[in-house]
């Protein structure tokens, strides 16, 4: 059950110190949880109601900024960490077949 005027993101009410952003829908989220919620979480919809968020005109560069650098170089790592064991098994069952040592 989502409360309105609270955070969907980190279920926190947006203070009046800390940068909010408010979407097309209206609803406000913490800048920092908004951001992490479309480009971590690779969802590119409002928490509360589904509807499209645009990155592009919310924020101007993101692609500029360090966190979605350190995001981009954590989707490489995935890609590494998922697909390594497969490599070394199909590396080690062509050594078997051929007879390599």
């Amino acid at each position: 059950n989502l409360v309105s005027g609270m955070c969907a993101v980190c279920g926190e009410k947006p203070g009046s110190d800390a940068k909010k952003i408010k979407l097309d829908c209206g609803h406000t989220f913490h800048d920092f949880c908004i951001r992490g919620w479309c480009i971590v979480g690779k969802k590119q919809i409002c928490p509360y109601c589904k509807e499209k968020v645009d990155l592009a005109r919310k924020f101007p560069s993101p692609w500029l900024r360090t966190d979605v650098m350190y995001t981009e170089l954590l989707g490489i790592l995935r890609y590494f960490v998922v697909w390594y064991p497969v490599i070394i098994y199909l590396v080690q069952g062509e050594y078997w077949v051929f007879g390599l040592k």
